[in-house]
């Protein structure tokens, strides 16, 4: 019995050491290099000879979730930050009537400041993950989409018009509008 006491304290000291080489030994392993998220010089001199440009501003994507019925949206702001979501159908559904509402307002007379611009929240009563805000002044409409999930919450400059113009008019609030349209209408059972 004398020989077991006296074992335990070495197999504890022995187990300990053991642990601290291992974490010594992973520690000095080489380091994966880092992928770069920057454009080399020598990339974006490529890229103006062929006419491509790095992205720039805010940017929105809608697309279904494969193997599922719900929908991912990304909107990044273009100053680096982004969010990012999964919505069922009901809940693109009612994005696309809050855009289209956003756009029917932006285009109208109603609500037009003239010293100071007055802004209007369009959003569903019910669901408060995406809305727009329209400000208007003068001629000029601009538009503010603002996304909210688990992820945190963005709010991202998406266009401008100015009312009344002949000539076409196409700020990314109307893009994301036909976006959402269309992947509705792809996602619906033919």
């Amino acid at each position: 019995m004398e020989f077991i006491k006296g074992l335990l304290p070495c197999l504890v000291v022995f187990s300990l050491q053991a642990t601290v080489l291992s974490a010594i030994t992973i520690g000095q392993q080489p380091a994966k290099p880092k992928q770069s998220t920057e454009i080399s010089a020598k990339k974006l001199k490529e890229m103006e000879k062929t006419g491509l440009k790095p992205p720039s501003g805010p940017s929105f994507f809608i697309g279904p979730i494969e193997g599922s019925p719900l929908f991912s949206i990304l909107l990044a702001d273009g100053e680096g930050k982004t969010v990012t979501g999964s919505f069922n159908e009901h809940q693109v559904e009612i994005f696309e009537a809050v855009v289209q509402a956003a756009k029917d307002f932006a285009l109208s007379e109603e609500a037009v400041g003239t010293s100071a611009p007055i802004t209007t929240r369009l959003m569903d009563q019910h669901e408060w993950s995406l809305f727009v805000d329209v400000s208007k002044m003068g001629d000029k409409s601009m538009f503010y989409l603002s996304l909210t999930t688990i992820s945190g919450r963005i709010t991202a400059r998406v266009g401008e018009i100015t009312r009344g113009s002949k000539k076409e008019q196409s700020p990314l609030l109307f893009d994301i509008l036909s976006r959402i349209q269309n992947v509705r209408s792809s996602a619906r059972p033919q």
